[in-house]
């Protein structure tokens, strides 16, 4: 998904060249889109068109401009305009869809500015029964950009791409509803066939809560996953949700493999101001190294932000993806799971920089979550002979790194 960076680096490109030439050609349907006459729009067939939620939801605010631009509500309203010009039964769907379709066609957008065109590539894949793929291919459509309307110059560039991308299928796959009965679900598709494997959408941190493979982590780091990889010592393992509360910022996924080293919970989960813990995760992904990153800290304060419950307070430094790692004591008790950190550039401007105010969610609801989802955990008095040493190995023993895919 493209930060605000890669947004404004994409803008920057399609802006480079503006001249009075430009037509209102950019509103015109491409001329490549061409339909046998004997097909009869719209078609029978019932299709469900999956694009990742991320890229829907996309959105930036260049100050230059002044207003918001939304690429991924264009490429909603295009693409959905452009299904209900084909078929009768034309609709966008999630990943987790199990209404039944004819055909299900798989879309995955890549935006790119350049000289005065903003341009969208639909790369598509097109699944009948049985999870077969029947047809794939990739579209590409530049749109002129409108300076005084960036907000149609997407929409534009959203537009010629679906068209392309539909009327391809239309063409190549001729399809009817006797041809392509409705028996076909996206949610029955096995998720790593739908998703891009290449470009993980967001990456965070879980760690072995039991024997039987299960791992715990912040629910926020699986939000809108359609497939989660789990990976460890560099082995990919495959996951299912168990588990999951927003409210607690908690989930449960199964790896269906057995773990070797888990954490348990500390019993009773009693925190003692100032004891050293030990934070693990896997911070920055892809700039740092896929390897476990160690950070020590103590515990700082048995609360949270005002009005906050359930979280405590530690110093152990962390970085964007370290959500979800475990907070270790020296003992190798699990004493809660990092949640959040203080947004520090938003309290610049008051004159204050904070260091180092973390949040993980107390370990005392982290037992009841899994009391009441009914998942195996184990829980240990505290250790008061435990050093940093086992503490580091309790915590690097049992961690994973996620990355999200959509």
């Amino acid at each position: 998904m493209p930060n605000f960076r890669s947004w404004a680096a994409i803008l920057v490109a399609a802006l480079l060249v503006l001249r009075a030439t430009l037509s209102p050609a950019a509103e015109t349907l491409p001329a490549g889109v061409s339909i046998p006459k004997d097909l009869k729009l719209p078609l029978t067939v019932a299709v469900g068109a999956y694009v990742p939620s991320h890229t829907r939801q996309d959105r930036f605010y260049p100050p230059s401009v002044g207003y918001w631009i939304e690429p991924g509500k264009a490429i909603e309203d295009a693409l959905g305009a452009v299904l209900k010009q084909y078929f009768t039964q034309g609709t966008l769907i999630a990943a987790d869809n199990a209404d039944p379709m004819g055909l299900l066609l798989v879309l995955h957008p890549k935006w790119q500015g350049e000289a005065g065109t903003i341009r969208l590539t639909f790369k598509y894949q097109v699944f009948g029964e049985k999870g077969a793929v029947i047809l794939e291919g990739q579209q590409v459509f530049a749109a002129p950009v409108k300076a005084m309307n960036l907000t149609k110059s997407f929409y534009n560039a959203a537009l010629g791409a679906s068209q392309l991308a539909v009327a391809d299928v239309v063409t190549k796959l001729r399809p009817d509803a006797g041809k392509y009965p409705a028996v076909n679900k996206l949610a029955d598709l096995d998720p790593k066939l739908i998703v891009d494997r290449d470009h993980p959408v967001a990456t965070g941190t879980g760690f072995f809560i039991n024997a039987t493979g299960q791992v715990m982590t912040a629910a926020h780091v699986l939000h809108d996953c359609a497939y989660t990889e789990v990976k460890r010592d560099d082995k990919a393992l495959d996951s299912r949700p168990v588990a999951s509360s927003l409210l607690l910022d908690l989930a449960v996924i199964d790896t269906g493999v057995p773990a070797t080293r888990f954490l348990p919970l500390r019993k009773d989960a009693e925190l003692f101001i100032g004891e050293p813990v030990a934070n693990v995760g896997f911070p920055l992904q892809p700039i740092l190294s896929a390897s476990p990153n160690l950070t020590r800290g103590n515990v700082s304060s048995r609360g949270a932000l005002s009005g906050s419950m359930g979280q405590f307070q530690f110093s152990a430094p962390i970085q964007p993806g370290s959500s979800g790692g475990p907070v270790v004591s020296d003992g190798g008790e699990l004493l809660g799971v990092t949640v959040s950190t203080l947004n520090a550039a938003s309290l610049l401007g008051q004159g204050a920089l904070p260091q180092n105010v973390n949040f993980a969610l107390d370990a005392r609801f982290a037992a009841l979550f899994l009391r009441r989802n009914h998942i195996a955990f184990t829980e240990v008095p505290a250790n008061p002979k435990g050093d940093p040493r086992t503490g580091n190995e309790a915590a690097l023993a049992s961690v994973v790194r996620l990355s999200c895919f959509q």
